[in-house]
C-alpha cells in the first residue's frame, strides 16, 4: 500500500486507542497566535489548508494541518500538537509564493504534494495551547473575506460531523461533553474566505483582538 493509505490505517487505530485516554481528534487545522488556539475544521475542499498556511506565514504557530488533539483537565480545554505533513493542491501552491518557487522540491502524495511546516516557517510548531477561537471556513470569490458570528449549537453540529464517531457509547458520550464546553468557551465565527488569502491573519487578529 501506498504510505499515505498506511497512514491513514494507523491514525485510525491510533485515534481509536487514544479516545479511551481521553485524547480526542478532529478533523481540522490548529494554530497558535500569543497563546490563543485557533481552530478550524472543516472537510476537504473548504480552504482549511489555505488558511493554514496563510496564518502560518503571517506569524501563527502550528499544532497541525489535519488531526489535533483535543483534551480537557483540571484547568479546562487544550489543543495538541500532532504535526503532520501539509498536503497541498496546485491551486493553494499559487498562493505562496515561497512555496511555489520550491514546489519541485515538495515530496509526492497520492493526490497532492506535500512539505512540512518547518521547511518554510522554522520555529513555528508548538506543543499546545488553549482554545479562543473556532473558524468554519467557506470559500467564495469576493474581494475580501470576512467574519460572520455563527450561533454556538451550529457551531457544536459542524464539530460533531468532523470529530464524533461511535464505535463505544461511553466513550462517545465523554468526548460529546468534551466538545460541549470547547464549543461554550470560544468565540465562533464563519469565515467567508475571499480572494484576498493573504490578508486572512489580519482578520483573525482583529477576532482574537476582540
Amino acid at each position: 500500500m501506498h504510505r499515505d493509505v498506511c497512514a491513514t490505517y494507523f491514525h485510525f487505530a491510533l485515534s481509536e486507542l487514544l479516545r479511551r485516554e481521553g485524547l480526542y481528534t478532529i478533523h481540522a487545522t490548529a494554530l497558535e497566535r500569543n497563546g490563543h488556539g485557533v481552530l478550524i475544521p472543516g472537510s476537504s475542499g473548504r480552504g482549511k489548508t489555505t488558511c493554514c498556511i496563510a496564518l502560518l506565514r503571517g506569524g501563527y504557530r502550528y499544532l497541525s494541518d489535519d488531526h489535533p488533539l483535543i483534551r480537557e483537565n483540571e484547568s479546562g480545554i487544550e489543543l495538541l500538537c500532532f504535526p503532520e505533513k501539509i498536503d497541498v493542491t496546485d491551486r493553494t501552491i499559487e498562493f505562496f509564493p515561497e512555496i511555489k518557487e520550491a514546489t519541485g522540491d515538495l515530496g509526492w502524495g497520492i493526490q497532492k504534494r506535500y512539505f512540512y511546516a518547518g521547511e518554510f516557517y522554522p520555529n513555528a510548531i508548538v506543543d499546545a495551547c488553549r482554545p479562543s477561537l473556532i473558524i468554519i471556513p467557506e470559500i467564495n470569490n469576493n474581494a475580501r473575506s470576512r467574519l460572520l458570528p455563527l450561533p454556538k449549537n451550529r457551531l457544536l453540529e459542524e464539530l460533531l460531523v468532523q470529530g464524533l464517531l461511535v464505535f463505544d457509547k461511553e466513550i462517545a458520550g465523554r468526548q460529546f461533553e468534551t466538545f460541549c464546553r470547547l464549543v461554550d468557551g470560544v468565540d465562533c465565527y464563519r469565515l467567508s474566505f475571499g480572494r484576498d488569502v493573504l490578508e486572512l491573519p489580519r482578520v483573525i487578529d482583529e477576532a482574537l483582538g476582540a
